[in-house]
């Protein structure tokens, strides 16, 4: 059985284009790698028995095309679940990381967001008008960010990438600007 801690940064993303069979090159480009990048990985996920190959039992060849075993496309699935309700909409904890993706059709974020691959890490997202404001789960990686921003921007998004710095409650701002205008009010 396939942990599913198995399915960490780039794996994950690979395990979702290995749900259907695919070649390592089909996987790099959507990824949006080079085959390079991601060919030893792959051939240590098929060694680990997270993947088949259309060659088994014979080693791969180049071309090979490989897809998820039955016990990490389960695997797979439990962990989808897992996180399907992990993250409360609008809950942020401090450093999290965040996309603000301004722009002006659905249908150019659409493909975007659809993409397992690129998107499992994202923990919730809201539309604010022509912007969307995503938060990453929090244990995603920067190289998820990033290639979820590059995906966004090569869609036509101008994407705006942050972390949370200090969390406040309404109440505490408050105090605080009233207190900083008071102290500038006394040295005028």
């Amino acid at each position: 059985m396939v942990a599913p801690l198995d399915f960490k940064g780039r794996r994950l993303g690979l395990a979702n284009v290995f749900r259907d069979w695919s070649t390592a090159k089909e996987a790099a480009a959507e990824l949006g790698v080079e085959t390079g990048s991601v060919f030893g990985l792959i051939k240590r996920m098929h060694a680990e028995g997270i993947l088949a190959a259309d060659s088994d039992p014979e080693e791969p060849t180049r071309g090979a095309q490989y897809r998820l075993t039955h016990e990490a496309r389960i695997a797979l699935e439990k962990l989808d679940e897992a996180l399907g309700g992990e993250e409360e909409p609008g809950h942020l904890l401090d450093d999290q990381r965040l996309l603000i993706a301004r722009g002006e059709t659905l249908t150019d974020i659409e493909e975007v967001l659809a993409d397992p691959a690129l998107t499992s890490a994202i923990a919730w997202a809201s539309w604010l008008g022509s912007s969307w404001l995503i938060a990453m789960r929090p244990d995603s990686d920067g190289y998820a960010w990033r290639k979820l921003a590059s995906a966004l921007e090569r869609a036509g998004y101008l994407c705006e990438r942050g972390r949370i710095d200090e969390l406040q409650t309404g109440r505490r701002l408050r105090r605080q600007f009233a207190s900083s205008l008071e102290r500038a009010g006394a040295g005028r």
